[in-house]
């Protein structure tokens, strides 16, 4: 994936979408589960995120490859110091050495068929007992599971036409994910889903502005259901050297 193709799916979003939503719980979890206040931020999409970490942060680095982001997201955040913006792909970034306590990667690694070389490359950039913060898609989800017994979709780990437009290579499902960690050298911490969707994101936006509570009530239920919520959050460690932990 170039640049100019993530310039091309970033005039996708918009505020007035459900995956805004969908961030605003993934930062929730995040605000109980983070480490410290050096942060790195992989992908900044409209900037929403990044203001919600610079309320926490010391300082904030943001590697992003699209230009249209990063201006939208400056654009939000304003003149701050805190943070700086860096135009690359995550693949060719040159992360520096123990330097952050916390990388967040939500929703971005479904988006590279890859994600092992950027797993590698930033296990390196936390400091000791640092943190790495991971939300994606989650191919389990009850909307998927239905999607495909409606012929919708041929499985749930199908790509759907939402998934191509916004350039999804692959959905993971909880299994999926945490395999993947552990395998490029993580160690898990803590996962849960977030937000029990029944409909797609069109309806689940419009339940959500005539009652917000029915949101907050579906994230609550998605606690005891987590394998069929709308994606995963998962936070993980690397592991000690010569350990199998």
């Amino acid at each position: 994936m170039d640049k100019k193709y993530l310039d091309e799916i970033a005039s996708f979003y918009t505020e007035e979408d459900f995956d805004s939503v969908l961030l605003y719980y993934g930062l929730k979890i995040f605000e109980k589960q983070r480490r410290g206040d050096t942060f790195l931020e992989l992908g900044c999409s409209l900037g929403i995120s990044t203001t919600f970490l610079l309320s926490y942060a010391l300082s904030l680095d943001v590697v992003e490859g699209s230009i249209k982001n990063i201006e939208k997201a400056k654009t939000r955040v304003g003149n701050n110091d805190k943070v700086r913006f860096y135009h690359s792909l995550w693949e060719d970034f040159n992360y520096p050495k123990n330097k952050y306590s916390d990388i967040i990667w939500f929703r971005g690694m479904e988006h590279i068929s890859n994600p092992e070389v950027v797993l590698k490359k930033i296990r390196s950039s936390l400091i000791s007992g640092g943190r790495l913060h991971i939300t994606v898609p989650n191919a389990l989800s009850l909307h998927r599971r239905l999607g495909s017994l409606m012929g919708l979709l041929r499985d749930p780990w199908s790509l759907s036409e939402r998934d191509k437009a916004l350039g999804h290579f692959k959905v993971y499902d909880r299994f999926k994910l945490i395999s993947l960690l552990k395998e490029n050298g993580y160690q898990i911490i803590h996962w849960e889903g977030i937000i029990l969707k029944p409909l797609p994101n069109s309806k689940m936006l419009e339940l959500y502005k005539e009652n917000p509570k029915l949101i907050e009530a579906l994230f609550e239920i998605g606690k005891e259901l987590p394998d069929y919520c709308a994606e995963i959050y998962v936070c993980a460690i690397p592991k000690k050297e010569g350990t199998g932990k």
